[in-house]
C-alpha cells in the first residue's frame, strides 16, 4: 500500500494538515488562556478601582482607617471575590472574604489566599500602579490585584483576590475539547485526503488501465483526454503523440520488412531458376552454362548490394553507424564520381558534365559521401532519356556547400515526388520505366534498382548536418540539391 502514489499523497496531505492542526490547536489554546487571564485581571482591577473610590469616600466620613475600610467592605459583597486593605508593611487592615469561599473545617479556617505571602510581596514592592500577582496554594492558586491608595499622609494597598480554580477548570475543559476535536479533524482530513487524491489521480488510473490493454495490434488506439488543458490532459496528449510515432515506426518497419522480402525474393528466384534450367539437361552447351553463370553472378551482385544497403540503413536507424570523419575536398570527390559515371553515360548515349569551379574542403565520411554522389548520379542516369544530359555542379554559400544534380529526364509526377525518399519506393510512370539495361555504378550490377539509393543519400546528408531535397521537377527534367556544412561551420 505504501508504494501507491494515492496512499503516499494521502499520507503527506494528512501529515501536513496534522502539523497545521496541531499548531492551530496550540495557538488557539494559548490565545484562549491569555485572553481569559487578561479579562480576569481586568475584572479584578476594575473591582479594586471601584472599591478604592468607596474607601476614599468612607475615609473622609470616618477618620479611623480601620472603620473606613470596614464600612467600605460592607458595601461590597461578592460571591467569588475577596477584598481587603493592607498597609505598606504587609499587615492586614481589614479583610472581607467571599461567603462561598471561607469555611471552617474543625478548627482550621481555609483562607482564599495567604495574607502573609501577599504581605511579603507588598512589603518588598514599591507599588505605583495596579499590579496583579498569583499566589500559589493547594487549590490551584489565587490571583490577587494590588492597587495603591494614599490617605492623607498614610498609604495603603487595596487587595482584590479571586481563586483560579474556576479558571483552571474552564481551561481544562477547553483542553479536553481540543483533545477530542484534534483526532476527529485529523481522521476526517485523512479520509478527505484519500478521496481527494483518488479522484485527482483517476485520469492517470484510467490511462494506466487503457494502456495496459494496448499491444502491437492496437497501436492505433489512443489514451482518453478528458481535459486537454490540465496537466493530465497534456500528459495524455504527449503519450498519444508518442504512440502515434511508435505506430508509424512499426508500420514503417512492417513495410520495410515486406518490401525487403519482396526485393530479395526476385534475385533469389532468378538465381534458383537459372540453376534449375542449367541442371535440367545433363549435357548442355558450354555457352549456355556461361550465360547462366553470368545471370547468377549479376543477380548475386544485385542481392549483395541490396543486403549491403539494408544493413547500412538498419545500422543508421539503430544509431550504430559511426562516421569515419576526416578532412577532404568535396570538389575532388565529385570529379572522381563523375569519371566513374561518364563511361556508363557514354554507353547509353548520354552526356555527363561537371561544373566545379571552386575548392570545397569538408569534414566527413568520404566513403559515405562518395555513395551519396554516386547514388544521385545513378538515379539521374537511370531515369534520363537516351541522348539526354546530366549535369553536376558545386557552389558555395555562407556556411554551406551546394551540390546540384540536374537531368533532362521526363520529370517526377507530384504524387511520386512526395515519396521518392521512402525506402523501396519506385514510382510508376515515365521515370519508373524499365531499366533492365541500366548499370549500378558501384558494382556494375544489371537490373532494376531496389529503391534505396535516394533514402541512403538523404540519410548521409543529414548525418553530416546537411540536407537533400528535390528542388525542382518538370517535364524538362529534375534537380536535386545537397547542402553540406563547410569545414569552418562543421
Amino acid at each position: 500500500m505504501i508504494q501507491s502514489v494515492r496512499v503516499r499523497l494521502a499520507l503527506w496531505h494528512t501529515a501536513i494538515v496534522a502539523l497545521l492542526l496541531l499548531a492551530l490547536t496550540v495557538a488557539a489554546y494559548k490565545f484562549i488562556a491569555e485572553m481569559t487571564g487578561r479579562r480576569f485581571d481586568q475584572y479584578l482591577e476594575e473591582t479594586g478601582a471601584a472599591f478604592r473610590i468607596e474607601y476614599v469616600a468612607q475615609h473622609y466620613q470616618t477618620p479611623n482607617d480601620f472603620a473606613a475600610a470596614t464600612a467600605a467592605l460592607t458595601e461590597f459583597e461578592f460571591r467569588d471575590l475577596d477584598l481587603g486593605v493592607m498597609d505598606l508593611t504587609g499587615q492586614v487592615v481589614a479583610l472581607a472574604t467571599a461567603p462561598g469561599e471561607s469555611q471552617t473545617t474543625g478548627e482550621e479556617v481555609i483562607q482564599p489566599f495567604d495574607p502573609t505571602a501577599l504581605g511579603h510581596i507588598i512589603a518588598r514592592t514599591h507599588l505605583t500602579a495596579p499590579e496583579c500577582v498569583t499566589i500559589p496554594d493547594h487549590r490551584g492558586g489565587v490571583r490577587a490585584c494590588m492597587l495603591p491608595v494614599a490617605m492623607d499622609e498614610r498609604s495603603y494597598v487595596i487587595v482584590v483576590a479571586r481563586p483560579l480554580l474556576n479558571q483552571r477548570a474552564m481551561l481544562e475543559s477547553v483542553r479536553k475539547a481540543l483533545i477530542v476535536i484534534f483526532p476527529t479533524a485529523l481522521l476526517l482530513t485523512a479520509i478527505g485526503g484519500f478521496l481527494l487524491t483518488r479522484r485527482s489521480l483517476s485520469p492517470v488510473i484510467a490511462m494506466t488501465e487503457h494502456a495496459s490493454r494496448m499491444g502491437t495490434s492496437t497501436l492505433h488506439e489512443r489514451l482518453p483526454v478528458p481535459n486537454a488543458y490540465d496537466e493530465y490532459g497534456q500528459l495524455a496528449t504527449v503519450i498519444n503523440g508518442l504512440l502515434a510515432r511508435i505506430e508509424s515506426a512499426f508500420e514503417q518497419q512492417r513495410r520495410f520488412m515486406a518490401d525487403a522480402s519482396h526485393e530479395l525474393r526476385t534475385p533469389i528466384a532468378i538465381v534458383r531458376g537459372e540453376a534449375d534450367i542449367a541442371l535440367a539437361v545433363p549435357d548442355r552447351p558450354h555457352e549456355e552454362y556461361r550465360e547462366a553463370l553470368a545471370v547468377v553472378r549479376a543477380e548475386s551482385r544485385r542481392l549483395s548490394r541490396i543486403v549491403h544497403d539494408l544493413f547500412l540503413l538498419a545500422r543508421a536507424d539503430a544509431g550504430q553507424q559511426q562516421l569515419q570523419l576526416h578532412q577532404f575536398y568535396l570538389d575532388d570527390l565529385i570529379a572522381d564520381c563523375t569519371r566513374a559515371a561518364r563511361s556508363l553515360a557514354s554507353r547509353r548515349g548520354m552526356t555527363l558534365t561537371s561544373n566545379v569551379l571552386t575548392e570545397a574542403p569538408v569534414r566527413g565520411d568520404e566513403d559515405l559521401m562518395r555513395q551519396l554522389i554516386l547514388n544521385l548520379l545513378d538515379n539521374a542516369l537511370k531515369y534520363c532519356s537516351e541522348g539526354g544530359a546530366v549535369e553536376i555542379s558545386l557552389c558555395s554559400e555562407p556556411g554551406y556547400h551546394r551540390v546540384i544534380v540536374r537531368d533532362s529526364g521526363p520529370g517526377i509526377p507530384p504524387d511520386v515526388a512526395a515519396h521518392i525518399f521512402d525506402r523501396f519506393y519506385r514510382g510508376d510512370g515515365s521515370r519508373a520505366r524499365d531499366s533492365a539495361s541500366s548499370t549500378r555504378l558501384h558494382d556494375d550490377t544489371h537490373g532494376v534498382g531496389a529503391g534505396l539509393g535516394l533514402a541512403i543519400a538523404r540519410w548521409v546528408a543529414e548525418a553530416h548536418g546537411g540536407s537533400l531535397v528535390l528542388a525542382h521537377s518538370s517535364e524538362s527534367g529534375s534537380e536535386f540539391v545537397v547542402r553540406l556544412p563547410t569545414l569552418s561551420a562543421s
